[in-house]
């Protein structure tokens, strides 16, 4: 039983919990059987950590600023776990390794690496000797030190959106509450061109480029080991006019083609259901399965961005999550409703044309 409440099955695997559209449902996707509803509260149950902007770290990009990868994050966690379950010290860690305390703390922290010959060493003395979970870790260690697309543009992307597609691209499974715009994963390219120009873009990175790497990471979407998405639009959004009713028309009815893909559903919650539990702002929530079960809500603000592991903060977006499940459209009644507004964004178009004539 993993941190969504769903059991583990690989990343992509046939018959992983699906209705007959291959859309995942969301009880599915967020909720347990009562009877484990106690693993389902408890995921992160490793006392993670709660992350901001780091001050400082062994590796940086080529702005200067510090870089923790999830993969490094998930590792580090289960060090942890691993250390105090073992009732090892952080300076007896360090003496397995020659090296400082220090390394040990930033490892656990997912601000620096391990070579293979010192992950080997901590697991000795940790004592795990599972043969298949040393190599789900020696593995995670290997691709943890690897480069994604998005790195190899580094020198122009801010650390947050660096964390935000890694977040995405390493992900088993995705919760999505958006207020505001259309989730980037699902914008149209005009659609992104005039939610970017609304926003200052970093000196180096011009709007079309801003626009080439939102458009670069909805590939993620149609691989065949995507992760399951659950994507939750407040009405509000449907409605908002980000350029003109052309841009607007075809964002939407882009988005009804999007929600068929085969491991998304998007589902719109109504302005007739009132107050609910996302009226306090957007969030996204990541899962991530083998070797470590690990959840991590983000939550993004305009010069930070945020990260939360603890299981004091995750368990208010998990109930959250379900909640908006529970209280949005059906994924069809959405598509419905998606539909209909694309169409009165249409008539919009046709006015405004008759008006200049």
């Amino acid at each position: 039983m993993g941190p969504f409440g769903a059991s583990r099955t690989p990343r992509g695997a046939v018959g992983e919990g699906k209705t007959e559209s291959g859309i995942p449902p969301p009880q599915i996707f967020l909720s347990p059987p009562r009877e484990t509803q106690f693993d389902y509260l408890t995921a992160g149950r490793w006392g993670a950590m709660r992350h901001t902007v780091p001050a400082h770290g062994d590796e940086e990009n080529q702005m200067g600023q510090p870089v923790t990868t999830v993969r490094r994050m998930r590792l580090g966690m289960e060090l942890r776990r691993m250390r105090e379950n073992a009732r090892v010290s952080q300076n007896a860690a360090a003496t397995a390794i020659d090296g400082s305390d220090t390394k040990i703390s930033r490892v656990e922290a997912g601000r620096t690496s391990l070579t293979r010959l010192e992950l080997d060493a901590l697991l000795d003395l940790y004592g795990i000797t599972d043969r298949e979970f040393r190599t789900g870790l020696l593995e995670l260690n290997h691709t943890a030190r690897q480069r994604g697309w998005w790195q190899q543009r580094r020198d122009v992307m801010a650390p947050k959106l660096q964390e935000l597609i890694e977040l995405e691209s390493t992900a088993s499974r995705i919760f999505e509450y958006e207020a505001i715009v259309i989730p980037g994963l699902f914008q149209t390219r005009e659609y992104a061109h005039a939610v970017i120009s609304g926003f200052p873009t970093p000196p180096d990175l011009s709007l079309e480029e801003a626009v080439r790497i939102r458009l670069d990471r909805q590939s993620l979407l149609r691989e065949p080991d995507a992760p399951r998405f659950v994507c939750v639009l407040d009405e509000a959004v449907l409605h908002r006019r980000i350029g003109n009713p052309v841009v607007m028309s075809g964002q939407l009815r882009n988005l009804i083609e999007m929600g068929r893909l085969p491991r998304v559903s998007i589902r719109v919650m109504p302005y007739s259901s009132g107050a609910h539990a996302g009226t306090d702002g957007s969030f996204r929530l990541f899962g991530y399965s083998s070797p470590v079960d690990m959840d991590i809500v983000f939550l993004e603000q305009k010069q930070s961005r945020i990260f939360l592991e603890d299981e004091a903060d995750l368990t208010p977006y998990r109930v959250a999550a379900e909640q908006l499940c529970e209280r949005a459209l059906s994924p069809e009644d959405s598509a419905r409703l998606i539909t209909a507004l694309a169409a009165e964004f249409d008539e919009s178009n046709e006015f405004d044309e008759s008006r200049q004539e």
